[in-house]
């Protein structure tokens, strides 16, 4: 999605799109379809927004019920086994290219990268509630990467 909406079409910056992502983390279900609604109200505002989750919306849930169908009939097959187990290794793959994608540009200076490395651990070492990283780290944001304002000079 970002190489379509910020390096193919440049409909936005990288870093709108970074806010697209985490307005997607703050709505429930998907973050992918939270950015996409995020991104269509922000082209064209709340039709934008329709189409956009309809067209995201829409063609996995065919995808699904189709695949549904085909997989109850088949289910016992090692060859379907093996095929699902190398999708959910390529899904892996493309969800760590993602984050990988996102930190960087989130990283804003000595702060943001501490501020990532402690929500991973956080997450991954202590099984905190992703809500309240969430939070935290929205907190945490606001008060470690504010803009300073500039120096003023004082008249002697």
């Amino acid at each position: 999605m970002q190489k379509e909406v910020v390096e193919r079409r440049k409909w936005m910056t990288a870093e709108d799109f970074t806010q697209s992502v985490g307005i997607g983390t703050l709505t429930p279900g998907p973050i992918f379809f939270g950015a996409a609604v995020f991104v269509g109200y922000r082209l064209r505002a709340i039709p934008g927004a329709i189409v956009c989750a309809l067209s995201t919306l829409l063609p996995s849930f065919i995808l699904v019920v189709a695949i549904s169908a085909l997989y109850i009939a088949v289910e016992a097959s090692p060859i379907l086994t093996a095929t699902v187990n190398g999708i959910a290794a390529g899904v892996a793959g493309l969800l760590a290219s993602v984050v990988l994608k996102i930190a960087r540009s989130t990283m804003k200076g000595l702060w943001g990268g501490i501020l990532v490395g402690l929500t991973f651990v956080a997450l991954a070492f202590f099984n905190i509630d992703p809500l309240v990283l969430i939070i935290g780290a929205a907190l945490a944001g606001a008060w470690l990467l504010r803009p300073t304002p500039p120096l003023q000079e004082t008249e002697n």
